[in-house]
Formats: structure tokens, sequence, C-alpha cells
């Protein structure tokens, strides 16, 4: 890339800095990453591709929310969706509005990320974007699952699920896939979840997505508990454990809150099993990483579960 742009040759640039995003970003060479999408950003005006202005800054939109920089990203994601308008580059606009909906998430603005995200799905099936509708339709889903709102955020992963199937994205499928198990596991389906979650692992085990296999692994250790099968629990959770090690918490802004995740996650197994003294290690490992009071669901969890141990204490005194 560039070279291309050393050469001048700015539809190259261009085009190559886009189709390096899945393969840089997934990696968490977010840095990298930047650097080539701000190369050819200087570009983008002068190539014969007019959805490269919207497209790069979709990009450095996508790099921000990676790393949690959701402010950031929001500014990049509202220039992306009016130039694009400007352009009747309707791709780009919904993806720009799915990516307003994220930041509108991560920021905790429930109630404004709705209406984006609606905006995108409609937009993006129409154009035949199956990658899109499915992100979309994915983000939409755990909204409403946030909210409790079950029945709705099973409706929106299905056809998330279906977009991503048909479209042949594997990535997206597991994310799916995942979505839709989590919500068996709060509708007590422990078994449906159990086999969803290893399907979405299965499709991604050639990935390197640690973050995903990390979450995947941790979430089945829950379903195996569900259904009976702790010593399974127990293993996946460990596993989980040992692929969250993997990760550079410098680059994977959410690594310290899916720490905590998994750990309280191995905290309740060890606490049903009357494990106590292993169950409170885990609860206060989860409470002692980097920023844990700013992962507020995370925090309460671990303090609940070392609450509980305690309680549990006292009963057979």
């Amino acid at each position: 890339m560039a070279y291309a742009a050393a050469l001048g040759d700015a539809d190259h640039a261009c085009w190559i800095a886009e189709a390096l995003s899945d393969y840089l970003l997934r990696r968490g060479r977010y840095h990298e990453y930047r650097s080539v999408v701000e190369t050819a950003l200087a570009l983008a005006d002068e190539t014969s591709d007019r959805r490269m202005a919207g497209a790069l800054r979709n990009c450095m939109g996508a790099i921000d929310c990676y790393q949690g920089r959701f402010a950031e990203a929001r500014t990049w994601f509202t220039a992306a969706l009016r130039i694009s308008r400007q352009g009747a580059q309707a791709r780009e606009e919904a993806f720009a509005l799915t990516g307003l909906g994220i930041t509108d998430l991560g920021l905790g603005r429930n109630e404004d990320a709705a209406p984006n995200l609606v905006a995108a799905v409609a937009l993006a099936e129409a154009e035949g974007d199956r990658w899109v509708a499915g992100l979309s339709l994915g983000t939409l889903g755990m909204m409403h699952l946030r909210q409790e709102n079950n029945g709705a955020a099973l409706d929106c992963l299905g056809r998330a699920y279906l977009h991503a199937e048909a479209g042949g994205i594997p990535l997206l499928v597991s994310r799916a896939l995942c979505g839709i198990a989590d919500v068996q596991l709060v509708l007590g389906r422990h078994d449906a979840a159990k086999d969803m979650f290893r399907r979405a692992l299965d499709l991604i085990s050639q990935n390197s997505d640690r973050v995903l296999q990390a979450l995947l692994l941790a979430r089945l250790g829950s379903a195996e508990e569900g259904v009976g099968d702790v010593d399974g629990a127990l293993a996946r959770h460990h596993e989980a454990l040992a692929r969250h090690g993997l990760l550079d918490p410098s680059a994977e802004p959410y690594c310290y809150g899916l720490e905590m995740d998994i750990r309280c996650r191995l905290g309740q197994t060890y606490a049903t099993t009357g494990r106590l003294r292993e169950a409170r290690e885990q609860f206060r490992a989860a409470l002692a990483v980097p920023g844990a009071e700013t992962h507020v669901l995370e925090h309460a969890r671990a303090e609940a579960g070392l609450g509980a141990c305690g309680l549990h204490d006292l009963s057979v005194m």
C-alpha cells in the first residue's frame, strides 16, 4: 500500500487499505492499520472511486471502536455518513449508521442506538449487502438482550445468522450463534446453548480472533455447568483463561473486562460444587484486575459472587 501511495496511485492505495481491514483488525494490529488508513485517507479525494472518502472514514471509525474509543469513532462515522449520503453511496451509509449504533451502545446510549441500527438494516437489506445487514442485526440483537427483551433479541440474531450464513461469512455466523446462545442461557435452555457455542467455536477454530475464542469457551463452560457437566465446565473456563492469556492488554481494550467475565464464571462453577475457597480466589482475582471498577456489570457480578461465598460459609457454621 505504501508503495502505491508513494507512486501517487491513489486508487490502489485506498483499495488496498480497505482490503486490509479484516486481516489487521482481527489480529489486533490496530496501530499498524491506523497508519495504513491515514496514509490512504490523505489520497481519498484523488481517487476515481468516489466511495473511498466515506469508506476510509468508516475504517477509521472501526479502528476506534476496536480500541474502545467510542467518542472518536462517532466523529468518524458521522463524517462518513454525511459524505456517503452526499455521494449516494448506500453501502457506506449503511455501514456508517451501523457504526453510530455500535458507538452509542459503547457510550451507554441505548435509546439512541436503535434508530440508527434499524435504518442500517433496512438500507443494507435493500442493497443486498449481507455483511452489513448481519452486523447491524447482530448489534441490534445484543442491544435487545441487554434490555432483557429476549424475543426481539432472538428475532434479530436469527436474521443476522441467516444473512451471515447465506453470505458465507464465518465470523459473523459465529457471532450470531454466540448471541443466540447467550439468549438461550438466559432462558435456561442450556443444551441448546451448548450446541450453539460448540458450533461457533468450530467455525472459528482456524481464526485468529482470540477474544471471541476466549469468550465462547467461557460461555460454553457456563452451558456445560447448566447441563450438569461440572468437570467439563471447569475445563472450558480454564481453557478460556489460557486463551485470554495470549491477549495483549495494550491492544485489546476489553481484555480486562473479558478476564473478569471468565473468572466470574469460573468462580460460579467452583461455588456450585462447594469449592468456596477456589471460588473466592476467582472473584477476588476478578476484582483485582486493572480498572476493574470501570467494568460495571462484571464488577457487580464479582462482588455478588464473593458475598454469596461468605453467606455459604455462614450457613454451614
